[in-house]
């Protein structure tokens, strides 16, 4: 990409959540970490994770869930000790040879001659309900933790998960650092106590899903417009995510699956390189991100228009065994029930050993969201069923997916594609499109 090419940041956005929201989820938190904490001092550092080269920064998902501020190089400082009870947000230094490049970001801002909060520091109050006199640059990290260190007995960290290897960067270092200088000190997962709070979603949280979902199931239906033996996987992956694109999506929730004949049967395939031919079947596992929220819809369709006798028996199968899980979802019980129902459905089938995976994951800011798995599913939990059956002698894989929101009374399914045989056969024989626009 060259210079005059590179993209500018929507980090000053902040999520749209009122900051009574972010102020009782870090509250909510607080207490998490006080009952863990066992009564003895702790602190806890929330870093929003750093950019890398070229790639598009997204916020670490607690940090957003806490603040709703997208900018990198930021941390929120919690602590409980003796002395006080605090609660610091670290933001970037304003940087107007930065922005030059990528864009403003939500900055610290500074102070006004009188010692006052200037007009960019309290804008990040206002935006993040966080006191202005509380908020300050990420560079003074080393002198905010000087004093409280000494005071704690528990520490608190979203260590980073999953870094790509030769990738670690600054936080996990400074991470390892501090560990290393205080052996004295137990260092915990933030993140693992935060998940539960963000397993139950919002209203607001809802309504982000809900644009992303549709604008998902919109890509489902521009396939089905489109999809013709002799097409490239890639070709499917490109009409996905223009959709995605032209509809107002960011980006995607995950690397976009387009699986055919026999890669249908491989759960993650992401190369989408072949070429499909007439008798396949077409795995579509797709998720635009939208305002930071995830959705994940999977379709599976016949390429020349109409499913063989086979493809439809197994379509059927899988078809039921998602109406079972949707009907064992509702607030008490566990996800592994719901998965169970999928199961019982399949092996009354005949197809057991054809379906080796969970049915079910939480869904929300990450496609796989947070949330501990042991605890029963409460109204407004947000998770995806999706049972399958592959069969790979055959190279006949099928996957449907919805996603579904818990609610007093039972599940919502809360995504809309065409997901009937019937229906999609009918679709796929109208007249193809050759292109998307």
């Amino acid at each position: 990409m060259s210079a005059r090419t590179a993209p500018s940041h929507r980090n000053a956005r902040t999520s749209g959540v009122s900051t009574d929201h972010h102020a009782g989820r870090r509250q909510a938190l607080k207490d998490r970490f006080k009952a863990d904490a066992g009564g003895r001092p702790w602190l806890a550092l929330i870093f929003s994770g750093e950019e890398r080269n070229l790639q598009v920064f997204t916020p670490d998902p607690t940090f957003y869930y806490l603040t709703g501020v997208e900018s990198p190089n930021a941390l929120l400082f919690l602590a409980l000790t003796p002395r006080q009870d605090s609660e610091i947000l670290l933001l970037p230094a304003t940087d107007p040879a930065k922005e030059r490049w990528t864009g403003k970001v939500l900055s610290s801002g500074g102070l006004t001659p009188d010692c006052l909060p200037d007009a960019l520091r309290a804008e990040a109050g206002a935006r993040t309900g966080v006191p202005s006199g509380s908020i300050g640059i990420f560079q003074q990290i080393e002198d905010v933790l000087v004093r409280p260190m000494r005071e704690v007995d528990v520490v608190y960290m979203n260590f980073p998960e999953d870094t790509p290897p030769g990738q670690v960067g600054w936080v996990q270092h400074f991470a390892d650092r501090l560990r290393a200088s205080n052996p004295h000190l137990q260092f915990r997962h933030a993140a693992r106590l935060a998940g539960d709070l963000r397993r139950v979603k919002e209203g607001g949280e809802i309504e982000k899903m809900r644009a992303a979902m549709a604008i998902t199931d919109e890509a489902q239906r521009a396939v089905l417009g489109h999809l013709r033996p002799g097409m490239k996987e890639y070709e499917i992956q490109a009409i996905v995510e223009y959709t995605f694109m032209s509809l107002g999506a960011e980006h995607v929730a995950f690397p976009s699956i387009i699986g055919s004949g026999p890669y249908s049967c491989i759960l993650h395939y992401d190369k989408n390189r072949r070429t499909t031919r007439r008798g396949d079947l077409v795995i579509c596992d797709i998720g635009c991100r939208k305002d930071l929220y995830c959705a994940d819809v999977t379709r599976t369709y016949p390429v020349s228009g109409k499913f063989t006798k086979r493809q439809r028996q197994v379509y059927d199968a899988v078809l039921a065994a998602q109406e079972a899980a949707l009907g064992a979802a509702k607030p008490g019980v566990l996800v592994k029930d719901v998965h169970q129902a999928a199961a019982d459905a399949i092996s009354k089938a005949g197809f057991a050993p054809y379906f080796f995976h969970g049915t079910s994951h939480y869904l929300g800011i990450e496609a796989h969201d947070a949330g501990s798995y042991d605890l029963p599913l409460e109204p407004g939990t947000v998770i995806t069923i999706e049972p399958g059956i592959y069969i790979a002698e055959e190279e006949l894989g099928v996957r449907i997916e919805d996603d579904v929101l818990i609610t007093r009374t039972g599940a919502e399914r809360m995504t809309h594609a065409p997901r009937d045989a019937g229906e999609i056969e009918k679709l796929l024989g109208r007249p193809r499109k050759t292109l998307v626009v």
